[in-house]
């Protein structure tokens, strides 16, 4: 009974096509839009995640200020800070960087771009970026002429017309480098376009030390610590050095976890947000199955009376007309689930090729596409019961007589 139930949709469904397809609009209109945003949604965390886990999470972050995402800020970190920082119970090792805008120039060429100073007093900056090396080295104690520049700088027509290589010259501000390392691509312009230079060099380009402003601090823990008290205990020394009070620390600190855990926040509201105006556009593809069901039902009156007359019962032509609205919603799904994957595809390459970045990957599963199918099914199903409920309660003579 079943099996002929769905063979009898789909021929239902086939010899009526455009009021088929008009009918699946805006399933499959919000289907793909639940695709395309958890699909990139998914692949975006996925990517975060991977670089937060090459980075580590023994690690603490300490910027001026009261935003955990920068911004401008008249508060300055300084050495005394980094020596805080150092003494806290569980910290292993703790530097310092400072950056600013430089105008760098290479053969006649000038762009403008981030201009990091490191402290290489310790291998706590190269542990980060020992795996984010395409070609070179990173910088080492003593490399005050050196510069480790992003991966934009060796590729033509991104910042130059020919991309620089490895032992080329350059200058920021006047004052000259030698490349001797390219950092590989990290999918954003500002990663990309970023200078590495030792902390004496940057006080030479610029005048100032970076001990007297830190843009950050860095820590790392103790593999024995754990990085939530560490943290703790180093927010309340720093409020006790800095002389203020709990509720009013004019610095942000987290871990590497809470900062992984704060953008997975964010983007999990995004994306509840868009899917709740995706669901819309289902609610509205509901109701065009439930008005077609309705017109389905009034066509077929005398053929649901022939049904009955020959021995159907009313659950029979009930589950009849609800599968044939469940067809409706399954392939309405289905064509939202390849539209959406293709448009998750589109943003991923056009990430790629116009904004620079490979955080915008296209991320699938077959719980997803399964899961997106079946909620295909059930809205078709939801919204054919009414009608189907109407035309298994219709009289075999009444039916019979209808025209």
């Amino acid at each position: 009974m079943i099996k002929d139930a769905f063979t009898l949709a789909v021929q239902n469904l086939t010899h009526r096509k455009v009021r088929s397809w008009l009918t699946m609009i805006g399933i499959f209109i919000g289907i793909t839009a639940v695709i395309a945003v958890v699909s990139l949604g998914q692949g975006l965390e996925a990517a975060i995640n991977e670089q937060f886990a090459e980075l580590g999470t023994d690690k603490i972050f300490i910027q001026p200020g009261s935003s955990a995402f920068g911004g401008a800020t008249s508060v300055v970190l300084d050495e005394s800070d980094l020596r805080v920082v150092e003494r806290t119970p569980g910290v292993a090792q703790a530097t310092g960087m400072a950056y600013t805008n430089g105008r760098i120039t290479y053969k006649d060429v000038e762009v403008y771009g981030l201009v990091m100073g490191v402290n290489l007093d310790t291998d706590l900056w190269a542990s980060m970026n020992s795996k984010n090396v395409e070609a070179g080295r990173l910088l080492e104690d003593g490399d005050v002429g050196k510069a480790f520049v992003g991966y934009d700088f060796s590729q033509d027509d991104k910042l130059f017309p020919h991309g620089a290589s490895l032992g080329d010259k350059f200058t920021i501000n006047g004052v000259a480098f030698e490349i001797v390392g390219i950092q590989e691509d990290l999918g954003n312009s500002q990663d990309n376009t970023q200078v590495q230079v030792s902390a004496e060099a940057y006080e030479r380009v610029f005048g100032e030390r970076v001990e007297d402003e830190y843009m950050m601090l860095l820590a790392r823990v103790d593999t024995a610590a754990v990085p939530a008290d560490v943290a703790e205990q180093m927010k309340h020394d720093l409020r006790r050095h800095r002389g203020l009070d709990e509720g009013d620390e004019d610095f942000t600190l987290q871990t590497a976890e809470q900062f992984l855990e704060s953008f997975n926040s964010i983007l999990l509201i995004v994306q509840v947000v868009i899917v709740g105006i995706a669901a819309v556009s289902l609610l509205i593809g509901g109701i065009g199955i439930m008005n077609t069901m309705y017109t389905a039902v009034v066509e077929r009156t005398q053929e649901i009376g022939i049904m009955k007359a020959i021995g159907a019962r009313n659950s029979d032509v009930l589950v009849i007309f609800l599968i044939e609205s469940g067809m409706l919603g399954l392939v309405g799904g289905a064509i939202g689930v390849a539209t959406g994957l293709g448009l998750a595809k589109l943003v991923e390459i056009a990430g790629e090729l116009w904004i620079g970045t490979l955080y915008l990957q296209m991320w699938w599963s077959w719980e997803l596409i399964l899961g997106a199918l079946a909620f295909g099914f059930l809205v078709g199903a939801l919204s054919g019961v009414a009608p189907a409920y109407q035309a298994s309660k219709q009289k075999p003579v009444d039916s019979l007589r209808y025209e």
